[in-house]
C-alpha cells in the first residue's frame, strides 16, 4: 500500500470523525458516561490515523531526532489500538447495563491483556520485541507484534460476548449496530495483519463510530428525556415490527394514581421527580426483554413479547410489590400508585384494538378505587 493510499485512507477518518464530533455536540451535552467513553474513542482514533500517517509519511528520513519520533508514533499507535478496542468493550457494557459499577467490574475483568500489552511497549522501547525501527529510520514489525492484533480480536469478541450476554433490555440491543461495527474492522484489521504495508484499521473505526453515531441519533428520538423509557415513537415502530412478523405480545397499561394531587400539592419540580421514580419502579419490576414506555404524561405501557400470561401478571405483582416498598420507605413526601389494565396482541389484530383493551381495562380498575374511597 502506497504512502498516498495511505494518508487518503487516514485523511478519510480524521473527516468523518471530525464532520461526526462536530455535529454530536448536542450528545455529548447530557455529560453520561457512555457519550464520555464514545467522544473518547472518537478523539483517540483521530490521533491515531494521524499518527499512522506521519510514521509512514516521515519514515526514511534520516536524524537521531526523527529515530525517537518515529518510536513515538508508533507506540502511541500501538497503544491506540488496546485502549480504543477496550473502550468498545466499555461502551457497549454501559449501553446495555447502565451502571458506572458493573463498567468498572467489567474493565477489572478484561485489563490484564491490555496491562501486558502496555507493559511490553514500554520494555519494546529498550528491547524491541514489537516492532523496531533502523538505524536508516525504517519501521519492521517484529514476530510479538501478532499479540496486539490478537489483543484487538480478543477486545472486539468480547464486546460482542457482552452484548449477546445482556438480557436486561432487548430492545435497546436495537441501538448497537453490532454487525456494523465489527465487519468493517475486522475485515480491515484482518487484512492489515495478513498484508504488510497495508493500513485500512483506523480508518475502518471511523467508520464503525459512524455508523454507531447514526444510531445515537436514532435512539434520541425514541428515549423520553426525562425518564430515560422509550416513548411513542418507538412504540409505534416496535408494534409495526410485531404486528408484521406476527409475533404475540403481552402488554400492561399503567396510569399513575392521583398524580394531579402531587403537582399541585408539591409543584411540578416534585412531579416531574414522581415521574422519573414511577419510571424506575416500572423497569426494576420489568421482567427481561420486556420493553418499558411513557405513553403519555403520567401513563406508561409495559410491553413483554410472547404469549406468556403469567410472566404479565407476575410483572403486575412486582410493579405492585415495588410501590409497598417505596411507600413505605417514607423517603418521599408523595406515595405511588398504579392502575393497571392488560391485555394480549396475537400478531395478527389491530395494534389500537390492543390498545384500547388495555385502557379500557386501566381506567375500570381506576373506577374501582374510586369508588371504594
Amino acid at each position: 500500500m502506497d504512502l498516498q493510499s495511505v494518508i487518503v485512507a487516514n485523511a478519510i477518518g480524521v473527516l468523518v470523525l471530525g464532520v461526526l464530533l462536530v455535529s454530536s455536540r448536542l450528545v455529548r451535552m447530557r455529560r453520561e458516561l457512555g457519550d464520555m467513553l464514545f467522544t473518547l474513542t472518537c478523539v483517540l482514533t483521530v490521533f491515531s490515523c494521524a499518527a499512522d500517517s506521519l510514521g509512514f509519511g516521515l519514515e526514511g528520513i534520516q536524524g537521531k531526532a526523527m529515530h525517537v519520533i518515529l518510536y513515538f508514533f508508533d507506540t502511541v499507535t500501538y497503544l491506540n489500538n488496546i485502549i480504543v478496542s477496550a473502550l468498545w468493550c466499555l461502551y457497549v457494557d454501559v449501553r446495555l447495563n447502565g451502571s458506572k459499577k458493573h463498567m468498572l467490574r467489567t474493565l477489572k475483568q478484561i485489563s490484564l491483556p491490555g496491562a501486558a500489552g502496555i507493559a511490553g511497549l514500554v520494555i519494546n522501547l529498550f528491547y524491541p520485541f514489537i516492532f523496531t525501527v533502523d538505524d536508516s529510520n525504517v519501521y519492521s514489525r517484529l514476530p510479538f507484534a501478532n499479540y496486539y492484533f490478537a489483543l484487538t480480536f480478543f477486545y472486539l469478541f468480547t464486546g460482542y460476548i457482552i452484548y449477546r450476554n445482556s438480557k436486561k433490555d432487548v430492545a435497546k440491543m436495537t441501538f448497537i449496530p453490532i454487525k456494523m461495527f465489527l465487519c468493517p474492522i475486522i475485515i480491515c484489521t484482518a487484512a492489515q495483519f495478513l498484508f504488510y504495508g497495508v493500513s485500512l484499521a483506523w480508518c475502518s473505526v471511523a467508520v464503525g463510530l459512524v455508523c454507531m453515531h447514526i444510531s445515537l441519533q436514532n435512539e434520541l428520538t425514541y428515549l423520553d428525556p426525562l425518564t430515560q423509557l422509550y416513548n411513542r415513537n418507538y412504540l409505534n415502530n416496535i408494534m409495526k415490527q410485531f404486528s408484521s412478523t406476527h409475533s404475540s405480545v403481552q402488554g400492561i397499561m399503567m396510569d399513575m394514581d392521583d398524580f394531579k394531587m402531587i403537582n399541585d400539592t408539591f409543584g411540578h419540580s416534585t412531579g416531574d421527580e414522581a415521574l422519573t421514580e414511577a419510571a424506575q419502579l416500572i423497569r426494576n419490576a420489568a421482567p427481561d426483554g420486556s420493553v418499558p414506555i411513557r405513553f403519555a404524561g403520567d401513563e406508561f405501557m409495559l410491553l413483554i413479547p410472547g404469549d406468556d400470561k403469567e410472566k404479565a401478571e407476575n410483572a403486575v405483582r412486582n410493579i405492585r410489590n415495588n410501590e409497598s416498598r417505596f411507600n413505605s420507605s417514607g423517603i418521599k413526601p408523595y406515595r405511588l400508585s398504579f392502575s393497571l389494565g392488560l391485555s394480549s396482541f396475537s400478531g395478527y389484530s389491530e395494534p389500537d384494538s390492543f390498545f384500547k383493551e388495555m385502557d379500557r381495562r386501566m381506567y375500570e380498575e381506576k373506577r374501582i378505587k374510586h369508588s371504594v374511597r
